[in-house]
């Protein structure tokens, strides 16, 4: 069996499976598990390293309006390599390769996959939808033994969190310039422990909201989880908001800085993982752990 992973969280969720060894050609950005990281990559981005947030956004912008694809694919390798699966996802043509982009790449070749490769779009946009995809990955290997035991993991890990000692109105910012709402799971990993999303909710898509929405849902703690972004990132794009008084200059309650890239992006179980940073970080009140680490308003903007 070989298989061909075009995006982070497929990577991820065939390592759940057992299956990292039948990989044979990954993303440009797969980082887990570190097991693969040696393969080929079969994806490309069109997006420059280097840009901020809000060149990054103007970009995104502008593929979009354009029906521009901001991923490629080396359809080549692909072909070359004739795998029985390819892994994409229908979700967000922002994350990662879709279909189309797929059938665009090979279109441009003078053959196309054999047709007993099966191409798998993983399209889970909730904790439940998650666990779905972890299960279609699963029937088509015939690894559903461990997809089981996976799941049965992953519940019992949310179904863990005690009450909290009060409900805190939480606000998690996928982007901060533009400031972006959480969206999909997210408002899920909120309520898993007990508090309040204020700027989204379950089934939501992240959209671009003003800083006065976030000011107007009278937030008790804020977090700061940009999209595929680290902690290290993070932490900055949180004081660079606290110094600016149009967007989180006036906050004066705990900012919290996380690892969005491994906890909050990705459609892996790794959200249950995210569910337990918010957990340590707003209901616990550590100020740092593996993945978070708390801003101090005060000496920042000294």
């Amino acid at each position: 069996m070989k298989i061909v992973s075009l995006l982070p969280s497929a990577t991820e969720l065939l390592g759940e499976l057992g299956l990292e060894e039948y990989l044979v050609a990954i993303s440009h950005e797969c980082d887990t598990p570190k097991s693969v990281l040696h393969l080929p990559h079969a994806t490309g981005s069109r997006i420059p390293t280097g840009l901020s947030q809000a060149e990054i956004n103007s970009m995104v912008a502008e593929s979009i309006a354009k029906d521009e694809a901001l991923y490629t694919v080396n359809a080549a390798l692909i072909r070359e390599l004739e795998p029985d699966f390819v892994v994409t996802q229908g979700i967000c043509d922002v994350c990662a390769v879709t279909p189309d982009t797929i059938e665009t790449s090979l279109r441009g070749i003078s053959c196309t996959l054999d047709a007993s490769t099966q191409i798998i779009s993983l399209t889970g946009t909730s904790i439940q939808g998650i666990f779905d995809d972890l299960r279609t990955l699963a029937d088509a290997t015939g690894t559903n033994a461990k997809a089981v035991s996976a799941i049965k993991a992953a519940r019992a890990d949310l179904a863990a969190f005690s009450a909290p000692t009060s409900v805190k109105r939480l606000a998690l910012l996928e982007w901060v310039d533009p400031a972006y709402s959480p969206g999909h799971w997210v408002p899920e990993q909120i309520e898993a422990i007990g508090f309040e999303s204020v700027l989204g909710k379950p089934g939501d898509h992240s959209r671009a909201i003003h800083w006065s929405e976030v000011k107007d849902a009278k937030p008790d703690a804020v977090g700061i989880i940009c999209c595929g972004f680290g902690l290290e990132d993070n932490a900055g794009f949180a004081k660079d908001a606290l110094l600016d008084k149009d967007a989180l200059g006036w906050f004066d309650g705990p900012i919290v800085a996380f690892d969005a890239n491994r906890f909050f992006s990705r459609p892996t179980l790794a959200v249950v993982e995210g569910a337990k940073r918010l957990h340590e970080a707003f209901e616990i009140g550590r100020s740092s752990g593996d993945g978070f680490r708390q801003i101090n308003a005060n000496i920042d903007r000294l």
